[in-house]
């Protein structure tokens, strides 16, 4: 069976495959193995620079599950973290960098920076991605030119869940929309009742309209004669349907016959929430939106379980949370969730102090990218151009 697939801007063609595992088994085989109580933080013994996969066989299907640490795993507290992840150089190159990317900032105070002080502010960012499968059906209808009709006389039509398509790649935005098999049926057309025809609206069936001119009178109010528009009879013939009173079902196509079948939409989609565990820093929230961390914790299951015994207890509480609330918003006869992914990253942090013409100054250098943020610098231009 041909559906038409939609992944982001570009368009396919996929076929399905009768080998691949059905939403509805997955659904079910995506329960944890009891052996696996949590995704929780590695032992402090266990830091080092070791990547370390953890893969458990859950139900009689032996699903997978990868669930484990990359780089190293994170200390037992917080403030082992806070520690300087970037060099002086780095910050002066940066800061270097967003000044003369502004258009009316001047670059002296970047070039000649004298820091004060450097304080790292390292945080945690928790990320949840839930993969999930929504299906719903309507009607659609096309033209009849002869031939088999694939009726319920046939088989019985599947239920929504019961038809087996290729899914796109995890966590992959997706749509695709296919016909239901035996859901095929030839009836009169709904738009014209099997006319073939719908009535005027602007005439509404009569064929002719008011003469505008002479307010269908059919007198010339000036002279007192007949209306030279309507020839005195108070009308006009209707130039929409040329004087029929009906005009041919744009439907059918004037054939008073569709063949209607069920149409199934199937939705893939990636819903994401996020966390981070900033607290002593100004920075705006979504400029956390714009960088990357170094990730210290990836979870990928069916259903993963909230992290426990993690060094920051805002992170172990928003992942419950996340968790749940995922799990209440896809539960449901329309959606279901293929898989989850749960990843913490620790995001570099600085706060830097520096001296300018004797004033004291700061400002931010945050993620791998080392953007920086500066709410007051000390040297703009104001400029207009005329």
């Amino acid at each position: 069976m041909e559906k038409d697939l939609l992944i982001g801007d570009n368009s396919c063609v996929s076929y399905g495959s009768d080998s691949l595992l059905s939403p509805k088994t997955a659904q079910e085989t995506s329960s944890h193995s009891s052996l696996f109580e949590g995704a929780s933080a590695p032992p402090y013994e266990l830091m080092n620079n070791r990547s370390i996969d953890e893969k458990q066989g859950s139900g009689d299907n032996g699903n997978k599950s990868l669930s484990g640490l990359l780089d190293q795993s994170p200390p037992r507290h917080l403030s082992d973290w806070n520690t300087l992840s970037t060099s002086e150089q780095e910050i002066k190159d940066a800061f270097l960098q967003y000044a003369t990317a502004k258009f009316c900032y001047r670059t002296a105070p970047a070039k000649s920076i004298k820091v004060q002080k450097l304080t790292p502010l390292n945080t945690y960012r928790y990320r949840l991605e839930t993969f999930t499968e929504s299906r719903e059906t309507s009607l659609a209808s096309e033209n009849y030119y002869g031939g088999f009709v694939d009726s319920a006389a046939v088989a019985p039509p599947p239920t929504p869940w019961e038809i087996t398509v290729d899914p796109p790649p995890l966590f992959t935005d997706c749509e695709m929309h296919i016909p239901v098999p035996h859901s095929y049926l030839l009836e009169n057309c709904r738009n014209c009742n099997g006319r073939g025809a719908i009535m005027c609206q602007s005439c509404k069936g009569k064929g002719k309209k008011k003469c505008s001119i002479c307010n269908g009178s059919g007198l010339n109010s000036a002279e007192d004669n007949a209306c030279s528009w309507c020839l005195g009879t108070g009308d006009n013939r209707c130039f929409s349907c040329r004087s029929n009173g009906w005009l041919m079902c744009y439907s059918c196509n004037g054939k008073g016959m569709l063949l209607y079948h069920t149409e199934l939409s199937i939705t893939w989609k990636n819903n994401i929430l996020e966390h981070t565990a900033e607290k002593v820093s100004d920075l705006p929230f979504y400029h956390w939106q714009e960088v990357t961390g170094r990730k210290i914790l990836s979870d990928e299951y069916n259903l993963v379980l909230p992290i426990t015994d993690f060094p920051e207890s805002s992170i172990e509480d928003y992942s419950r949370t996340c968790i749940a609330q995922h799990k209440m918003m896809f539960a449901s006869d329309e959606h279901r969730i293929l898989k989850q992914k749960q990843t913490v990253e620790v995001v570099p942090l600085t706060k830097v102090e520096y001296e300018w013409k004797g004033k004291p100054y700061s400002f931010y250098v945050f993620g791998n990218e080392n953007k920086v943020y500066c709410k007051d610098y000390p040297a703009k231009c104001c400029c207009s151009i005329l």
